[in-house]
């Protein structure tokens, strides 16, 4: 078995940091459009996928 290197360390480090971050970053903005819901549009869930949607198309 080989032993881990510092730059292997670093890089899996990084990724997983990167992984969270994006995940969070997500996170808050999906919270964020679910909570400013157009009240003209479709309620229940469909709404929160369809504002999914519209913030993933930009």
């Amino acid at each position: 078995m080989q032993p881990r290197t510092n730059a292997g360390r670093r890089t899996r480090n990084t990724v997983v940091l990167a992984l969270i971050v994006a995940s969070l970053w997500a996170g808050f903005t999906l919270t964020r459009g679910a909570a400013h819901t157009d009240q003209s549009g479709p309620t229940g869930p469909v709404a929160h996928f369809s504002r999914a949607v519209e913030l993933i198309r930009g």
